[in-house]
């Protein structure tokens, strides 16, 4: 989310090198990868082409939950959302004709079968969260779903109750130990069920494989080589942790322009610091600017 998981990287590297192919006429071409944000801070008319091809994109429409799902989400999880076929989005996004099938119907995915370990969690005994309220008020949840989910033991199930299908939050907690099955209950309402398998990756690493350590001069976090949102969500993971301290340096491939309100909002400010040539280091601190 903003919020689920995720954001961060929405935009292009370092040198500015589009991680797609420009179209003709130089006109940057959005991939299956690009996060929708940075596709809708680049064309603002992607919204309305993406609703004219499927109704559920009229949900970016909604200024919170554009907010969360636009950073957190890329096309392909955006297709497998609304169940459409992604060479239709892709298409829509980059103002191109779309692909036959695509424009004679669309083609929803039909509904994953029950995983064989659903039928073992007893919901009586699982714990719940709705991040609907936080979100209708326009509160960042992530830091809600992480307390709840660190804790849980092998064996033990977090139920989530949603307004979409967080889908970089799933990839994320899939890293700590966790198998997840979605359910669509309504146009607006999906239910994640989150059991607790194994451990998942080592003390050492944060979600999504990011490198941490203690130095003399503060917490230092490398975030380099992920995929968004995954950058994101491992930094403001170790901001929220309670031995972080009030200094982090962040190790970074690419600027990230979207992390920088989700810092403000937190109470972090944040500062360019010099680095290794190919790489764009931060100084974050606690404490207004």
């Amino acid at each position: 989310m903003r919020q689920f998981l995720s954001d961060d990287e929405i935009m292009t590297s370092k040198d500015n090198k589009p991680d797609s192919p420009p179209a003709t006429g130089g006109k940057r071409r959005f991939g299956p990868d690009t996060v929708v944000a940075e596709a809708i801070a680049a064309d603002p008319a992607v919204v309305d082409r993406l609703i004219a091809l499927n109704p559920t994109f009229s949900k970016l429409r909604n200024p919170v939950l554009r907010k969360v799902m636009a950073r957190l989400v890329n096309f392909a999880d955006a297709a497998k959302v609304a169940g459409v076929p992604l060479a239709a989005v892709l298409a829509a996004v980059n103002d191109e004709p779309l692909p036959a099938p695509a424009a004679a119907a669309e083609t929803a995915s039909a509904p994953a079968a029950p995983p064989v370990w659903l039928a073992g969690v007893d919901p009586a005994k699982a714990h719940r969260l709705d991040v609907r309220p936080f979100l209708a008020r326009g509160e960042e949840p992530l830091g809600v779903i992480m307390r709840q989910a660190g804790p849980l033991a092998v064996g033990e199930t977090l139920i989530l109750d949603a307004p979409f299908d967080p889908a970089p939050l799933r990839r994320v907690l899939s890293g700590k130990g966790f198998v997840d099955h979605a359910e669509q209950l309504a146009s607006d309402h999906w239910r994640i069920t989150f059991h607790r398998t194994g451990k998942g990756a080592p003390a050492a690493a944060s979600d999504g494989g990011a490198k941490i350590w203690r130095a003399a001069d503060a917490m230092h976090i490398d975030v380099r080589g992920l995929q968004p949102p995954q950058p994101m969500l491992a930094i403001l993971q170790l901001l929220e942790a309670p031995d972080t301290g009030d200094t982090v340096i962040v190790h970074h491939e690419r600027e990230p322009m979207f992390l920088y309100p989700e810092l403000a909002e937190r109470g972090w400010r944040h500062e360019l610091v010099a680095g290794e040539p190919d790489e764009v280091r931060l100084r974050l601190q606690r404490g207004a600017a």
